[in-house]
This record gives structure tokens, C-alpha cells and sequence, in this order.
């Protein structure tokens, strides 16, 4: 399925998403009439177009949620180049901090 669309491409005159209840808001309560607009132009879709809609781009992100994502920028901006260079050194790295002094 090509989701390289957008939802203006499939939308059908007619279709609905959802129903909603109807308005029971007194009238005064509403925004003037000339703040209102009469037509949205918003694409009429059923829910289930939608919601496959939002799904596939959401697939299309790489991210924390869909894989592994070493993103490393937070703290290695702030370790100086020595820094790593000592983490090198023979047996460093295998050294746990909370490991008996004398081992």
C-alpha cells in the first residue's frame, strides 16, 4: 500500500470520520457569525482511513519508539577528547565503579 498520499487525495465527498452529538450551546454563547467560517475544506475520510493514515507516517520516522536509537549527542558534547582517550586504556574499560578497591 503507497502511503505517499495525502489525505485531500482520498477524500470522498460525504464520507464521515465520527458523528457528533448534536450542539446544545445557546447561540449567544457562540462567536460572532463573522468570526466563523462557513466551509473547513477538511478532507472527509472515514476514522479507519485515518487512523491507517497517521499509522503508516508514523512508520516512516525512525526513532526511539521503532528501534534502537544511540543518540550519544547529550553527553559526548561534553566529554573532552582525553576523556576518551583514557576510557582506552588497557583494563579501563572492564573496571565497574563499585567494584572492591583491591581487585
Amino acid at each position: 500500500m503507497d502511503h505517499h498520499y495525502l489525505l485531500p487525495d482520498i477524500s470522498q465527498h460525504g464520507k464521515i470520520g465520527c458523528s457528533l452529538p448534536h450542539l446544545d450551546v445557546s447561540p449567544s454563547e457562540l462567536p460572532p457569525e463573522e468570526l466563523l467560517r462557513k466551509d473547513l475544506d477538511l478532507p472527509e475520510v472515514s476514522e479507519v482511513e485515518l487512523v491507517r493514515y497517521f499509522t503508516a507516517l508514523s512508520k516512516l520516522n525512525y526513532g526511539v519508539d521503532t528501534g534502537f536509537y544511540p543518540l550519544g549527542s547529550c553527553t559526548m558534547k561534553y566529554n573532552p577528547k582525553w576523556h576518551e582517550d583514557i576510557a582506552k586504556l588497557p583494563g579501563f574499560a572492564l573496571i565497574h565503579p563499585y567494584q572492591p578497591e583491591e581487585s
